[in-house]
């Protein structure tokens, strides 16, 4: 077979390693360089504390920032943006603050000594009803909002946008509202998503004019639409969870039958209050391994997180929640540092009357750090004193130009990285006048083949 032409469409990005281990049979690994992992009578998944309902968050893909939504008690929502190293061991301050005022809480309760430690201090708060924490817009699609932090409240479904400036963070109406706004949603390529739970469906935000914002839906029968999340590498698919428990593929905008993830029963799925399948992300390796993770209230109302890959459920976490319906909190995240960031609500209840914001034993109202691999080295936060590589891997593609033609009419390129780096391939592969669709691959390596199918 002679081979005038080739064209693959290839991705590659260096990525970082480290190393740890685990105890045995254990369902996850701590990272090292969390907080309180030598902390006596402290909870070691807790990488920050002091929060009350942050029912959203999300990391900014650029600077790896946090911002996260915590809704408040009744005097004040709350969005804080921290750096992700910053925010290591971080108290965000309730129940003694709610956001840059007093809390319902104060000294002498010993949860709130005098004089005051350094609380983190929100990026703006107002007052609200429930406050959804959105994402640092990244898309330049999107006029005039780049840069800048989107948050609606979910009763009221208004969209602004806040600068990053503390000291006048701007904020601002877009001119788009979505009711009962669940979920802010961000794909590969930085285009934003929200989920409108009670009208069953998800929207694409688009620009309207400058720093203003429409909205497109997707395609799709939805049901109670709750939580948006990237595929990794892969910018024309999306993960939507919606409430009762399953996980739905979304292809070009397009919903896919069926689901790719049901919470079986048991344990089930209670959707009570304000329970339910609450979040869901991709592994970094989907692209390979299919693994998604998925965060949602039991039948006992119970805080679950698990692992399912190929329809087989792993449970990774779960944390005792059974004696109220509210504040379950309810995000995950892979982080920059390839470690899954979970965040909790208090408990339930109102006033953190289970004292468990600023308790460090329990998993409640906190920010929780994990690796859900069991084995092999864990994730940890990347070394701040090294240098940065910003040099992209050199990439060479190679198709020989006589070859067997494999079983079923299949055919062989060749791909090689000029650093360790991950692979990954889709599209066609063009040879003489004969076109064959590739198999999709994606792997950490130096060198790899890839296959094709006429």
């Amino acid at each position: 077979m002679l081979a005038r032409a080739a064209s693959i469409l290839i991705a590659a990005t260096a990525t970082a390693l480290s190393a740890s281990g685990s105890a045995a049979g254990q369902a996850y690994q701590i990272p090292p360089d969390n907080p309180f992992v030598a902390t006596a009578g402290s909870a070691p998944e807790v990488y920050a504390y002091g929060l009350r309902n942050p029912w959203r968050f999300s990391f900014d893909r650029l600077t790896g920032d946090l911002l996260i939504g915590d809704v408040g008690g009744g005097a004040r929502e709350e969005i804080d943006r921290i750096g992700f190293r910053e925010a290591r061991g971080a108290n965000f301050g309730w129940p003694c603050r709610e956001g840059k005022t007093g809390g319902p809480v104060a000294p002498p309760d010993p949860r709130c000594p005098a004089p005051a430690p350094s609380y983190v201090e929100p990026l703006f708060d107002y007052s609200g009803s429930a406050v959804t924490a959105g994402f640092v817009v990244r898309d330049p699609a999107l006029t005039g909002l780049t840069g800048r932090a989107l948050y609606a409240d979910f009763y009221q479904g208004e969209i602004r946008s806040l600068a990053l400036d503390p000291s006048n963070p701007g904020d601002a109406a877009t001119g788009a509202t979505v009711s009962s706004l669940a979920s802010f949603g961000e794909d590969a390529a930085g285009r934003l998503y929200v989920a409108n739970l009670d009208g069953n469906a998800v929207h694409r935000l688009v620009s309207s004019g400058v720093g203003a914002l429409g909205t497109t839906p997707l395609s799709g029968a939805w049901d109670q639409p709750i939580a948006i999340a990237r595929v990794p590498g892969d910018p024309q698919r999306l993960l939507v969870g919606e409430r009762g428990g399953r996980v739905r593929l979304v292809v070009n905008g397009a919903a896919q039958p069926g689901a790719i993830a049901v919470v079986p029963s048991p344990p089930g799925v209670s959707t009570g209050g304000e329970r339910g399948l609450l979040s869901v992300a991709a592994a970094p390796d989907f692209a390979t391994s299919g693994r998604l993770f998925v965060y949602y209230t039991d039948l006992d109302g119970d805080i679950r997180i698990d692992e399912f890959r190929s329809g087989v459920r792993r449970s990774i976490l779960t944390i005792e929640h059974s004696s109220e319906g509210n504040h379950n909190g309810g995000q995950l995240h892979f982080g920059p540092d390839g470690c899954l960031w979970i965040t909790t609500g208090d408990g339930g209840g109102q006033n953190d009357q289970h004292n468990n914001a600023q308790n460090l034993s329990t998993h409640l109202g906190k920010i929780l750090r994990i690796d859900p691999d069991p084995a092999g080295p864990a994730c940890r936060l990347p070394d701040p004193g090294a240098a940065t590589d910003t040099t992209a891997p050199r990439l060479r593609a190679r198709v020989q130009r006589r070859q067997r033609v494999l079983r079923r009419r299949g055919a062989v390129a060749s791909v090689r990285c000029s650093e360790a780096c991950s692979v990954a391939a889709r599209g066609r592969l063009r040879i003489g006048g004969l076109s064959f669709r590739m198999r999709r691959a994606a792997r950490a390596a130096q060198r790899q083949r890839v296959l094709g199918s006429r």
